[in-house]
């Protein structure tokens, strides 16, 4: 497996993975990624920020997320909660698996990558939020240790998680 920035030429791939995502989603009910966002400017963003990442194996990309060090503003806005730590903290938004290969461990994969990325950047904690439909992202979060901490406001309500690494 190899876990690296994505590049320019990654941004038609990645923009299918994550068109069939928002498909997967819709189809299972889940009103998320469901107003067209995201998009390929999303990705086109993310490629030029320097905050896009692929898991690729062998050629093949098979996951797609950003990763970003300078915080997100809805963040700022938790209610219900608190955060378990302050000041700086990855983020990861946008993560989404190849279509076939879905149920294969990508996005923990993904996931573990990006937290040692966080770690490599001397971060204390990594955030990450999902829709209160999407049971199969909130079983991955609490699997790998993350603690709910609150909702906030992207697109619609979100339930917000944080990680101390």
């Amino acid at each position: 497996m190899i876990f690296r920035k994505a590049k320019i030429e990654d941004i038609n791939t990645v923009e299918q993975i994550m068109l069939a995502a928002s498909g997967r989603l819709g189809a299972a009910g889940i009103d998320q990624w469901q107003r067209g966002y995201p998009n390929r400017t999303s990705v086109e963003r993310d490629v030029a920020d320097g905050v896009g990442y692929v898991a690729k194996d062998g050629e093949q990309i098979v996951a797609y997320g950003a990763v970003i060090f300078t915080g997100e503003v809805a963040y700022n806005d938790l209610t219900g909660g608190e955060w378990l730590t302050a000041g700086d903290y990855a983020v990861v938004h946008r993560l989404c698996v190849a279509a076939d290969r879905v149920g294969q461990g990508w996005s923990r994969c993904f996931m573990q990558c990006a937290e040692q990325l966080a770690r490599d950047n001397s971060l204390p904690s990594i955030r990450i939020d999902t829709h209160p439909d999407n049971r199969i992202m909130q079983s991955l979060i609490a699997s790998l240790g993350f603690t709910y901490c609150g909702d906030v406001i992207i697109e619609s309500r979100r339930l917000a998680y944080e990680k101390i690494l």
